[in-house]
């Protein structure tokens, strides 16, 4: 049996979100890619844990002349993908104070994963990167269902994104319908 899902994926411009969604989908780099007007028609068959899914993948657009669309995005989410860049403190510092703010306002109770991107620059010795324990910080007063670091320069840790947001919508549904058992 197939089953159909939606993830969205929000962040700062510079949190590499459109550059995962790319890589995930089309196996390309954005600058390899002709790039719509809206990231949103994009459909992807994956197997997680024996089981079959339908995902639909939405980028969501983070001017905030766009900020009704995003809305729209958040009501559609059976997850949401919250990223940063580790390499941008101030990616990371909006993923509470703007981005997680707006998604729970709208869909207050949508499985959210976190991600952090751009694992590499830890390596190259530049200063100021976010530490993976400030990530597992974050996940908890997000109440995030994971945190999972990748690099989608090095493509390391792209596939387990996306496998922990289908988990997370399996999970999710499955708590719920035990707890309004009870």
């Amino acid at each position: 049996m197939e089953r159909s899902i939606t993830i969205v994926a929000v962040g700062d411009a510079d949190s590499r979100k459109t550059e995962l969604l790319i890589k995930y989908t089309y196996n390309k780099h954005i600058y390899e890619f002709s790039m719509p007007s809206r990231f949103e028609n994009n459909v992807r068959e994956i197997i997680v844990d024996y089981n079959r899914y339908n995902v639909h993948f939405i980028d969501a657009e983070c001017d905030d002349d766009y900020e009704i669309l995003r809305w729209e995005d958040y009501e559609k989410a059976d997850c949401v993908v919250l990223c940063y860049s580790i390499g941008n403190r101030r990616s990371f510092e909006r993923t509470l104070r703007k981005w997680c703010v707006e998604v729970r306002r709208t869909n207050p109770d949508v499985p959210v994963i976190l991600v952090a991107t751009d694992t590499e620059l830890r390596g190259t010795g530049r200063r100021g990167c976010v530490k993976t324990e400030e990530g597992e910080d974050l996940k908890c007063a997000l109440n995030a269902c994971a945190l999972v670091e990748c690099s989608v320069e090095k493509l390391v840790g792209i596939d387990d994104v996306f496998i922990e947001a289908v988990r997370s919508t399996y999970c999710f549904k499955v708590h719920n319908r035990f707890y309004h058992s009870l």
